[in-house]
């Protein structure tokens, strides 16, 4: 159940070449009408220092990473280039262990290719060496038959995120290569995990299918354990 306490969302946004300002817009919106109150920062260190620990929802919507991989990207990385300090992952993991909630939303799965741990706290996510999406375009998503039917959307289906073992497949989606797993949930301590790793932009966030997704993933973020939640 949800606690009369009840939790905030923080949510990180920023990064590199996408719409992040109106996705995150769509994303508080689609908070807010949960009836949790949502706070949004550009500041990674302000996000952290914002949450309650063990209580509120961290959320990240956002893209930096260290962009090494190709040169083509050697003219952003001044700018748009980023590492996760060790102090910073162990805030999120210590957030998460002590019971709060943990949103990573679409480029979450691409970020700080310094720490393995992050994508190991998310339960999988980006690897250059088997990871791609096709072009923005309609794709297919099939969530959970408790969540919502089928529904078409467009966006960016990323393929080989390769979630482990523990994790709880929400959603799959299919851009014509076949289903790949694109939502999915966990639990580490005494907190939960939510990937999503569609929302390339706020067409994507307010599509009924994924605004139906996205209320029961923040639900199940939002409730507190009990003796009998399995």
């Amino acid at each position: 159940m949800i606690s009369a306490d009840p939790p905030r969302l923080i949510l990180y946004s920023d990064g590199y070449n996408h719409p992040f300002a109106q996705s995150s817009e769509a994303l508080a919106a689609i908070a807010s009408g949960a009836g949790i109150a949502v706070t949004i920062t550009s500041d990674l260190a302000d996000a952290l220092a914002k949450l309650r620990p063990g209580r509120d929802v961290l959320a990240i919507n956002a893209l930096r990473w260290s962009m090494t991989q190709f040169e083509r990207y050697a003219a952003d990385r001044p700018h748009w280039a980023g590492s996760l300090s060790d102090e910073h992952l162990a805030a999120m993991t210590d957030h998460v262990t002590s019971g709060g909630g943990l949103l990573a939303m679409h480029t979450a799965v691409i970020c700080w290719d310094n720490q393995p741990g992050w994508l190991e706290l998310l339960g999988g996510g980006w690897n250059w060496d088997r990871s791609y999406h096709p072009p923005l375009g309609p794709i297919t998503v099939e969530p959970s038959p408790a969540l919502a039917a089928p529904f078409e959307l467009v966006d960016e289906a990323y393929h080989h995120l390769d979630p482990a073992a523990d994790c709880e497949i929400m959603a799959t989606a299919n851009a014509g290569q076949g289903a790949q797993p694109v939502v999915w949930r966990r639990r580490h301590g005494s907190g939960r995990i939510v990937v999503d790793a569609l929302g390339h932009d706020a067409r994507s966030l307010s599509a009924a299918g994924h605004v139906a997704i996205l209320h029961a993933m923040l639900g199940w973020l939002c409730e507190k354990e009990t003796a009998h939640d399995a």
